[in-house]
């Protein structure tokens, strides 16, 4: 005897159907219901409209009552479902959407909704859903400054750590037919790591800041500090950077002194100084290479002198010269910022962070060999921040917009 088989997609599209009725059901049930306060209020019903919108639950064409008083004129139950004028996808769906986009290409988000969705909609629309976000996104900073917000428990840290660099994405603003970099300016603040796992740490009070403009970058830093830490006369202050520009040691002094914390421990990121010396010295015996770390992990400045000392008697080349001078000048010059944690006695978890933490931008923006305009770059790096914090949701459907 054959047995037909269960056929999951044809079920999933009769649930489909059930939901589209259900939700017509509702919508006439609402329209229904408010027509009495419509008419207290002292409106008059003017006639009844079809309207085609696009849900998370498929493509629906409903009807629903206008209603004018005076020269105004409404549609509550548009009004119910969040619809403005000309709206042809609901917020909803325009939020999931723009989550994907996070994390994906456009055209890969086209993919995954009409293979999970059952919709047809095109790059387009992925990318009014980002414009969308990026609008909200601006209105919500210009709400920030005159919210008077509730008073906020103030952290009081035993150690707050601060890293900053930043991220090069290539650029669609053309400037005479040339392509050129957008630097995306990342700060990262978090008061130490917690063991979750066996083998996983997570960051405590973590809080990230990127923009495209340096400037409002730290801004924003200081904004956030000020508003949710108070510091005391035993908060340490710990930063780390690869010391490139605008994120020098002096730059994290001038933070320190802003904030009135008396102890300030910076650290050469770790990655980035390790990288230079393996790039300097792959053209030298290992052994000049080894004694370099060496000297690092000790923090011996004379054998680092002593190793510098050797391969400027080996240079034979004017370029290799000036590459050399460049290094010693830079390594000797900021040596005391490669003394390592334990040699502070400090523990080094929670120190060098800050390249894990550009892993999801990087993916997203730099790897694909994609190219963003000024204003895409700043609501793309802003949204994936707010995305792996599970605020898309606060951005868009969150109090702050009533």
């Amino acid at each position: 005897m054959m047995v037909m088989r269960f056929n999951e997609k044809e079920f999933v599209v009769e649930l489909d159907e059930k939901r589209k009725y259900d939700f017509l059901k509702r919508i006439e049930a609402y329209d229904a219901n408010i027509a009495a306060r419509m008419r207290i209020a002292g409106y008059k019903r003017i006639n009844q409209t079809e309207r085609t919108v696009t849900f998370t639950f498929g493509e629906i064409t409903f009807s629903r009552s206008r209603w004018r008083k005076g020269s105004k004129t409404r549609c509550p139950v548009d009004e119910w479902l969040g619809l403005k004028k000309y709206m042809r996808y609901s917020p909803e769906l325009i939020c999931h959407i723009a989550k994907m986009a996070t994390v994906m290409s456009y055209r890969q988000v086209c993919h995954l909704v009409k293979e999970f969705y059952r919709l047809e909609i095109t790059k387009d629309t992925v990318l009014k859903a980002v414009k969308q976000a990026g609008e909200l996104l601006s209105e919500k900073e210009k709400f920030r400054f005159w919210l008077e917000e509730k008073p906020v428990k103030k952290i009081k840290p035993k150690i707050l750590y601060i890293e900053g660099d930043g991220v090069m994405v290539k650029s669609s603003d053309c400037i005479r037919d040339e392509r050129k970099n957008i630097d995306l300016a990342h700060f990262l603040v978090h008061t130490g790591s917690q063991k979750v796992t066996k083998k996983r740490y997570v960051l405590e009070n973590k809080h990230e800041i990127i923009s495209t403009n340096y400037e409002k970058a730290k801004d924003e830093l200081l904004d956030y500090l000020y508003n949710h830490y108070e510091f005391t006369d035993e908060t340490i202050l710990i930063t780390n950077s690869d010391n490139g520009k605008g994120y020098t040691p002096k730059v994290f002094q001038e933070i320190k002194k802003a904030l009135g914390i008396k102890r300030h421990e910076h650290f050469w990121d770790a990655y980035h100084l390790h990288e230079k010396i393996k790039t300097f010295f792959k053209n030298y015996p290992d052994e000049l290479k080894a004694f370099a770390s060496k000297a690092i992990n000790t923090h011996k400045r004379k054998l680092m002198k002593t190793v510098l000392d050797t391969v400027e008697s080996l240079l034979t080349d004017e370029d290799d010269e000036e590459y050399y001078f460049n290094f010693r000048r830079k390594i000797l010059k900021n040596f005391k910022y490669t003394k390592p944690a334990k040699l502070r006695n400090l523990s080094s978890r929670g120190i060098g962070v800050m390249e894990s933490q550009h892993r999801k931008i990087t993916y997203r923006m730099k790897h694909r060999g994609m190219y963003w305009s000024l204003k895409g770059a700043y609501t793309m790096s802003r949204l994936i921040l707010l995305d792996r914090i599970n605020l898309v949701d606060d951005l868009f459907f969150g109090n702050w917009r009533k």
